[in-house]
């Protein structure tokens, strides 16, 4: 039987855990870094990848063409079982050995946490093909070339200070499997927000689930305040880990937050109470969204900020498949009002379009959630051809849809 709501909430609050959790979950010390003063840096990001090999292939080219050596990815990344999960860390290890590049996860809700806990940490920045990039400290090591983030890890970038803390719970976790497409170790413990408390600040926070609405980006904040379709027990799951993970984000008080989770591409400045300044709140697509996976955040130095500067994020697009059609390229949304668009308009948008434009629909319907249009709407979405479109809005509206199926992939 797949744990409730109840049972993983009880378990991520105890105190008691086993070997190879500790093993994850223990927080090296904060690497050094014996120049204190802020370098202007440039930092790579990427949202969700899903062992998405293709995709994430084309990020990390994509990257290199910029000249970017080293990548922070943000969780779901692809940690995963059996002969997939293999093939897909051995593609990414072969293409960051022919770039010279590192990549860096902060770990997500969809990985498996078995495979992570029997992973020890380990510094290898003495090593030959770590030597010529910054300090990273001791991290877990998915392959040569791919490290994996300890919750509450700390390191520094051109004298900036970086915090990490993956995790998130998964809202269709009741359609998964315990142990082959669901962790319980997915979600931010108590321990894991005590470690990151105890640390102090840093300048920049990388996570996978958002904080709270009130201080995250406003699609994110429509996405949380428009749970269609979710129960009871599933919204107090994903609520209590935004509430766990706003905690640490209110104490480590970052210039910088940057997260994936929700599949969409957003940013805004936001306050925490009793803090001198504000902070800069990122989202991040998915793999499905080529023109809103990768960012770069410019983080300025102390002259530029003694001018005014502030940390920003400059969205880098892959540009077009060179072999047949890419769909996410093509201009599918309608250029009239979404009450006046026919059936066929809708499935356009179904059949060609992708997260962002679905994302739209949902927050237009939950503006108008008697609108006439929304009978089209459904008839269009069991037209559509694409099982991906159907599967998200559900996910995510299934209160508009009639006798929605069950849930299979989310964010």
């Amino acid at each position: 039987m797949t744990p409730g709501p109840r049972d993983r909430l009880q378990h991520t609050d105890s105190m008691s855990v086993g070997p190879s959790r500790l093993k994850f979950m223990s927080s090296p010390e904060p690497t050094q870094d014996t120049d204190t003063a802020l370098r202007g840096a440039t930092v790579a990001i990427a949202g969700d990848w899903h062992a998405n090999t293709s995709s994430a292939i084309r990020c990390l080219r994509r990257l290199h063409s910029l000249g970017v050596r080293e990548v922070f990815q943000l969780g779901d990344f692809g940690i995963w079982p059996g002969q997939k999960g293999t093939e897909y860390l051995d593609a990414l290890q072969e293409v960051l050995d022919e770039l010279g590049m590192r990549l860096v996860v902060t770990p997500g809700n969809h990985e498996d946490y078995h495979q992570i806990s029997q992973l020890s940490a380990q510094n290898r920045d003495h090593h030959d093909i770590h030597a010529d990039f910054e300090a990273l400290g001791a991290v877990m090591w998915a392959r040569e070339r791919i490290a994996l983030l300890p919750r509450g890890h700390r390191f520094t970038r051109s004298g900036w200070s970086f915090v990490s803390l993956g995790g998130a719970p998964s809202v269709d976790f009741e359609h998964r499997i315990t142990g082959q497409s669901w962790w319980i170790e997915e979600m931010i413990t108590g321990d894991d927000v005590a470690t990151v408390v105890a640390g102090g600040t840093a300048d920049v926070m990388f996570t996978h689930d958002a904080p709270e609405p009130w201080h995250g980006t406003d699609m994110v904040a429509k996405i949380i305040q428009t749970p269609l379709g979710r129960s009871a027990e599933v919204l107090a799951y994903a609520t209590e880990g935004r509430r766990r993970l706003d905690e640490a984000f209110q104490a480590v008080k970052p210039r910088v937050l940057a997260h994936g989770h929700y599949h969409v591409k957003d940013s805004k400045l936001v306050q925490i109470e009793g803090c001198d300044h504000q902070t800069l709140v990122v989202a991040t697509e998915c793999d499905q969204m080529p023109d809103a996976n990768l960012g770069l955040l410019h983080l300025p130095d102390e002259q530029d900020q003694a001018e005014g500067a502030e940390p920003r994020v400059e969205w880098v697009p892959l540009p077009p498949v060179t072999t047949g059609v890419d769909r996410s390229q093509l201009g599918v949304w309608p250029e009239k009002p979404v009450w006046v668009w026919e059936t066929e308009d809708f499935l356009r948008v179904f059949d060609e379009g992708r997260s962002a434009h679905w994302n739209q629909l949902i927050a237009e319907a939950a503006d108008e959630p008697q609108g006439a249009w929304l009978g089209r709407m459904v008839e269009a979405l069991e037209q559509s051809a694409n099982a991906r479109a159907r599967e998200f809005m559900v996910s995510r509206a299934g209160g508009l849809l009639p006798d929605p199926p069950e849930d299979r992939r989310d964010h």
